[in-house]
């Protein structure tokens, strides 16, 4: 199966709360999770994007009835005739697509705001795009499993430290790229220490993570996170450039991790959406108190 990125947006709220001398994103008065991800799908599709896809698959961590969050997003949209899923994890997000992508375009919306709030949306298609997987990896519940956020520091966490690294290896002889050709790592990780030491183990150059440090000196965006350091990366890269995206649950209960190459310039696309850095800026903002 071939897989590719055809376009891409995110939607970060102009509204701000401080939370530890920072500025973080936060709903508005007059926003929710739906609204977020209305906004990041009509502006995709009024420049002309989204236009035909197959499947609308909704990513929260809003837990309620399985389909509804979808299924009202489509009907907003005016999506006649599209599949509808509703998932709450990165891991389901590539088991589904690749049961579905064969069939037809399929826009990926992720929304969150449990920690800041943001929305993305990816449009993905097995026909082409300017953006192709080369290859992606899935481990869940892997052996031994992290007994919670802050077992890094024991045991456990080095074997599981040597099986992600095993996974890393397998993953980039795959798609038949060399740990030094990587240009950017995208990824959820909040301890960018631990996983710098995961990357030069590989041989992944640690400047490779400057887009997921940008990301992440705002806020943590939860769910969303992964996403968004994956566009920061694509607004940067150039074409022959290879991207690295690793997602873990915070559990460390499963990895997905897939390697990414620009094959067509991507100044059209970055153009037709606002750049994380402006949405990011604090410098136009509403301050919630």
């Amino acid at each position: 199966m071939r897989l590719f990125i055809k376009a891409w947006c995110a939607y970060i709220p102009r509204y701000r709360k401080s939370v530890n001398n920072l500025l973080i994103p936060v709903l508005g008065p007059d926003e929710d999770l739906i609204t977020m991800g209305y906004e990041v799908c009509r502006i995709l599709r009024r420049n002309g994007y989204a236009n035909s896809i197959k499947a609308l698959i909704y990513l929260s961590s809003d837990k309620e009835v399985a389909n509804v969050k979808s299924a009202l997003l489509s009907e907003l949209l005016r999506f006649n005739g599209v599949k509808n899923y509703d998932i709450s994890n990165f891991y389901h997000l590539v088991s589904i697509v690749e049961d579905i992508i064969g069939y037809g375009d399929v826009l990926v919306v992720s929304v969150d705001s449990s920690t800041a709030a943001s929305a993305t949306s990816i449009l993905l298609s097995s026909s082409g795009g300017p953006v192709e997987v080369l290859a992606y990896d899935l481990i869940a519940n892997t052996v031994p499993l992290m007994p919670g956020k802050n077992a890094r520091n024991d045991f456990h966490a080095e074997l599981y430290m040597n099986k992600l690294l095993m996974s890393l290896r397998e993953l980039l002889t795959k798609a038949g790229v060399s740990p030094k050709d990587i240009k950017y790592v995208a990824t959820n990780i909040r301890d960018l220490k631990y996983c710098s030491k995961v990357l030069k183990a590989v041989g992944i150059s640690e400047n490779a993570l400057e887009p997921t440090k940008y990301v992440g000196k705002i806020a943590y965006f939860g769910l969303t996170h992964t996403l968004l350091t994956l566009i920061k990366s694509l607004e940067s890269a150039s074409v022959g450039d290879n991207i690295l995206v690793i997602d873990l649950d915070e559990n460390f209960s499963y990895k997905v991790s897939l390697i990414l190459r620009v094959n067509e310039d991507l100044n059209n696309l970055r153009g037709c959406v606002s750049f994380i850095d402006k949405l990011l800026s604090n410098d136009s903002v509403v301050i919630l108190h």
